[in-house]
């Protein structure tokens, strides 16, 4: 159950939807092509830095650039998303991933036989393993499958243990349990349904995904979590939320925010939301 809500948890910067719009007449300025920003002024002693992480990666694939270990040795406090690491925090979430009615009865018998011959084809383990769980737990098991590696990597876990050996104070925007809630509302059925329609491309997308985070073109991120209500509940909400909690932290603390890559860029992103409230927030390019 732990592996479970830790790939639940990860599944929000590998997922996007299956299928791809046009954001042509729609694009805002492009964003520089960076993942890390510096955040200044408007009262604040010591900047901080917003760093886009790729939450899962192959290990080959899992660098942190020079700019990045230099303005995370330079702040006082690693900021992520959910504390991943906290087995109590781990535990309150479980209840959260528990569907309140069997899967093989609120399914309709020609859904359930589709869902099941996914599991079965893909990962070799019947839905009936999986009947007590929300489908939107799935979203995050099968989502390790657009991987080219087994066994891809946490990319905040590489932070966190640095963190902890310079003993580091250590925060997060969120509780496990508020990003599961937030899971179960954007990955619905319905977004489950169509993710699995275009789970043949899956591997395809995240490939493409990775290569743009390799580039740190964090707009091509944003723009493929385009799925409307996926992206309100796992980006816009929780954008908002953080928004708010992060002008105080950095009064306390210089902190290197790192959150997934697809909360940065847009109109709605932390970047901006940041700016409006009379931050300078500048890209860090080298």
């Amino acid at each position: 159950m732990i592996q479970l809500l830790k790939k639940l948890s990860f599944a929000i910067a590998t997922i996007c939807t299956v299928t791809t719009t046009s954001f042509a007449n729609t694009l805002p300025q492009p964003t520089a092509k960076t993942v890390l920003w510096k955040i200044s002024g408007n009262g604040l002693d010591k900047p901080s830095y917003l760093f886009g992480t790729f939450h899962m990666l192959c290990k080959d694939d899992l660098i942190i650039s020079d700019k990045a270990k230099k303005a995370f040795a330079g702040t006082s406090q690693l900021v992520i998303e959910t504390n991943i690491f906290d087995p109590t925090e781990i535990k309150l979430a479980q209840k959260e991933v528990m569907s309140d009615v069997p899967q093989s009865q609120r399914l309709s018998r020609e859904k359930y036989a589709f869902v099941d011959s996914v599991l079965r084809a893909r990962i070799g383990v019947p839905l009936q393993r999986f009947d007590s769980l929300r489908l939107s737990a799935l979203v995050g098991v099968l989502a390790q499958l657009g991987f080219t590696c087994p066994q891809p990597v946490s990319q905040e876990a590489a932070l966190y243990q640095y963190a902890q050996q310079q003993q580091m104070k250590f925060a997060t925007l969120e509780t496990i349990k508020e990003q599961v809630d937030y899971m179960n509302k954007g990955f619905s059925d319905a977004y489950f349904f169509k993710f699995l329609q275009g789970i043949d491309s899956l591997k395809h997308v995240t490939t493409r995904m990775v290569s743009a985070y390799k580039t740190e073109d964090i707009d091509v991120i944003q723009q493929e979590m385009n799925d409307a209500d996926m992206s309100y509940w796992l980006l816009t909400r929780r954008n908002a939320n953080w928004a708010v909690k992060m002008p105080a932290m950095m009064q306390a603390n210089s902190c290197f925010f790192a959150v997934g890559s697809g909360h940065l860029a847009g109109e709605n992103g932390i970047i901006q939301l940041l700016k409006a409230k009379g931050y300078t927030v500048t890209p860090v390019l080298n």
